[in-house]
């Protein structure tokens, strides 16, 4: 796994430099990605920079069913890495049948064959050999470039990439030696991982690279919703410190409420004597923190793996599901 996270920087200028992708069709009244897992990862990214450019909305489906509006009118764009998600497949073929314009992101599989037989509005191949995961940069530059060339978002994330670059090349990039000391001090807790509305797509990446990673049980939750429920269940059970560790996740693009919100919960946190680390982005453009972060919790959660000694690429437990799911078709 090491390999993969260590190649963010190449991974990402390959993307970076490549030229925007074209679709025919449109316009669009709505975005729809359908995937599931590591897959679906890279539309959480994408969208959230998106967001302040796009004219229409842009809804993630994780599911075998899809929203009664998606029509000829929805760009779906089916993410699976190995071609062959039965959850994303069923949904994409739904999608077809109701006209929709429907575009591939896969390594493989039934996805990559349906484009080579025309069924698909576009195909758009990720490398192959990777645990999905591990291919998601791939897979947000690849949804870069199609808004791109679609004009439903500007080039500005180019340049923002180039700040990114610069940032993980230099002194500036993720403190290893702190995030594997946080795995040593985290080994045997659970994980609660807490970001502002801005940052949830990375507290969602670091809940599932802890998870997948390093085998170890982590959820999240984002502000400023967690304040009006989750915030309260701090106070049981006791001694809470034995078991539970608080990862608070932000950046300068935090509205400022949640700044003063985030300040609230560390000292609570100090007060109740509360394990807890908060990392912030360095101040940049807002993708370049948004991936920096990235970065930081996928070097934590092999860390971590490292600290369990597990094998961070192996995920049995999924395959023995899908193993058992086989056997009813």
């Amino acid at each position: 796994m090491w390999q993969w996270v260590r190649s963010l920087p190449n991974d990402w200028q390959e993307g970076m430099e490549s030229p925007p992708l074209m679709l025919r069709g449109g316009p669009w009244q709505a975005i729809l990605t359908v995937g599931m897992g590591g897959s679906a990862f890279g539309a959480e990214v994408v969208r959230s920079w998106a967001e302040p450019y796009l004219s229409i909305p842009w809804l993630i489906c994780r599911d075998y069913r899809l929203p009664s509006w998606v029509g000829k009118n929805t760009l779906v764009l089916a993410a699976s890495y190995s071609g062959t998600t039965e959850e994303s497949l069923e949904a994409c073929e739904e999608a077809l049948r109701r006209g929709a314009t429907v575009v591939g992101l896969a390594s493989g599989g039934t996805l990559r064959q349906w484009g080579e037989e025309g069924r698909l509005a576009a195909f758009f191949p990720l490398p192959e050999g990777r645990p999905p995961r591990a291919a998601v940069p791939f897979s947000i530059t690849t949804q870069l470039r199609l808004l791109e060339g679609l004009k439903l978002i500007p080039a500005t994330w180019r340049e923002e990439s180039q700040v990114l670059l610069k940032l993980l090349l230099s002194a500036h990039h993720p403190d290893a030696i702190q995030l594997k000391a946080l795995s040593h001090e985290w080994e045997g807790k659970l994980i609660a991982i807490y970001a502002p509305r801005e940052y949830e797509a990375i507290a969602l990446r670091a809940r599932q690279q802890i998870q997948e990673n390093a085998k170890h049980l982590a959820w999240h939750h984002s502000l400023p919703e967690m304040n009006h429920n989750e915030i309260v269940g701090w106070e049981y059970p006791a001694p809470l410190s034995e078991k539970v560790a608080f990862w608070l996740l932000s950046g300068s693009h935090t509205h400022p409420r949640n700044h003063k919100r985030l300040a609230f919960m560390e000292r609570i946190l100090r007060e109740k004597a509360l394990p807890f680390s908060h990392w912030k982005a360095p101040q940049a453009p807002y993708l370049a923190e948004l991936m920096w972060l990235f970065h930081a919790v996928d070097i934590f959660s092999v860390y971590l793996a490292e600290r369990h000694t597990v094998d961070p690429i192996s995920v049995s437990i999924i395959d023995q599901l899908k193993a058992y799911l086989a056997q009813y078709p």
